[in-house]
């Protein structure tokens, strides 16, 4: 007959797993804090180049021009395309629009963690790593610091 085999779990892994996660997320948010939004107004003639690319040349009034092409860059060097919704350019410069709101920026952040996702699992592991690395030696540690 086989005998029962009982796995333990150190209480510390799921709490660093946790704060890890907690940790890593906030960084990566405050991080995507430096991205830059870029958009292409809605002109109704673009010129063409020789090359057969777009050239937006001339005036608008951000007024009454929608944006046609809206997107995010994070620091990582993502790009997300978001909605324009109708939006006209003016919401995209003028400081206090419904786009400038960090309750819609934030979200946007909030979003644009998760498409990041290779980084924010890389922030969870390290800071897995260095809370388990911290809890199993902190005695150690303390010991060192302390003068004798």
């Amino acid at each position: 007959m086989k005998e029962k085999t009982t796995i333990q779990v150190d209480k510390n892994i799921p709490k660093s797993i946790l704060i890890g996660f907690a940790l890593a997320f906030l960084t990566v948010f405050a991080v995507e804090h430096f991205s830059t939004f870029s958009y292409i107004p809605n002109v109704n003639i673009p010129s063409t180049d020789s090359n057969g690319k777009i050239i937006l040349s001339g005036t608008y009034d951000p007024t009454k021009t929608p944006v046609a092409t809206l997107y995010q860059t994070t620091p990582f060097g993502t790009r997300i395309n978001l909605p324009t919704n109708g939006i006209m350019c003016s919401e995209l410069l003028i400081e206090g629009s419904d786009f400038k709101s960090y309750s819609n920026k934030g979200l946007l952040f909030a979003k644009s963690v998760f498409n990041d996702y290779k980084y924010l699992l890389l922030f969870w592991l390290v800071y897995i790593l260095i809370t388990l690395f911290f809890k199993r030696y902190r005695l150690k540690a303390l010991i060192l610091i302390l003068p004798t």
